[in-house]
Formats: structure tokens, sequence, C-alpha cells
């Protein structure tokens, strides 16, 4: 079985490319209505990035590699709705809630070591309503997280190309990213 595959843009590196088709998909969950569907990309594309930028040494994403990220490009460009200023560890919390049970729970915010987080979208907010949390929740625009993320991952590849060493990691790692086109048998 070979996969048929064109290629990517012979002007863009895999990362550049992922990263495009990344906003592209937010971009339409957002315009469709669909801000659960936005969020685990928005979280899934932190995931990918604190991987990207993380040391040559680590091979997996991990919690670190993930509040690493966010520490150096979402938090200087997100605005909390309401509340105090959102923390690695709120996100990160954040992310295991929607990725793992599409809710604001995790096991950091029971214990008591991350707000839960409640987005707001258009006028609207998605909350829980059977709040027992040890801390208050904050509130995060899902569009400033989108823009966020988007202004991130832009400073980050800006960063792999003035740092030879952090693209050469980078870009090996994108190299495993799906690839797709048309099976032929």
């Amino acid at each position: 079985m070979i996969l048929d595959y064109a290629g990517d843009d012979p002007n863009k590196t895999r990362m550049v490319s992922w990263f495009q088709m990344q906003l592209r998909a937010i971009g339409t969950c957002l315009k469709a209505d669909l801000p659960e569907a936005a969020l685990a990309l928005i979280y899934s594309g932190i995931d990918t990035f604190g991987l990207l930028a993380a040391p040559p040494a680590i091979q997996d994403a991990s919690g670190d590699t993930f509040k690493q990220w966010c520490e150096k490009y979402i938090l200087p460009r997100v605005q909390p709705v309401e509340g105090g200023p959102v923390n690695a560890i709120d996100l990160w919390a954040a992310r295991c809630g929607v990725l793992h049970t599409s809710t604001p729970l995790s096991a950091l915010e029971r214990a008591g070591r991350a707000h839960q987080i409640w987005y707001h979208l258009d006028g609207r907010a998605g909350a829980n309503l059977i709040m027992a949390s040890a801390m208050p929740p904050l509130g995060i625009d899902i569009q400033n997280l989108a823009m966020a993320f988007k202004e991130g991952g832009m400073a980050c590849i800006a960063d792999f190309n003035r740092d030879a060493t952090a693209f050469q990691a980078a870009d090996a790692r994108s190299q495993h990213f799906l690839r797709w086109g048309k099976l032929v048998l």
C-alpha cells in the first residue's frame, strides 16, 4: 500500500503548513458555532507547539512542554474576561477537562491547584453550573484564546527561524505529522 501524496507547498515547512491548517480548522469551528471543537483544536495545537519547541532530547509532549509553551507564547497574549490572571497550570487543567471529559473539571482543579476556566463566545458563556471548586473560576473569551494561539504560533515560528538548533529539532519532529492523500493499492 502506498500513499499517493502530492506533497506540501514547497515554499512552506511542514510545521507552517500544519499551523495554517490548524488555524483554518479553528476559524471554521468558530464560524460554525462549534466552540468546544475550536477549544479542542487550540489545546491540541498548544500541545503540538509545546513539543516542537521542546529541547531536542524530549521525545513526547507532556504537561511540562504544554505549560512552558503557554508561559512563553500564550499567557502574554490572553486576557481573562473575569477573575484574576490565567496561568499555565490553569490552561493545562482546562485542556485536560476539555479533551478528556468535555468539562471544565480536572484533577488539578479538584485538588485546588488550578482554576476552572469558563468560556465566553459572542455574548454566551460555557460554564459549569455544578460548581464545587476550591478556587473561583476564570473566564476566557474563546476568540481571544484563538488569537493568542495564532500570535503565539507565529512568534514561535519566528523564534525557530532565528535559532538553527531549535528549527532543526522542530522541523525533524514535524516530519512525523500526518500526511493526507489517496491510498494506492
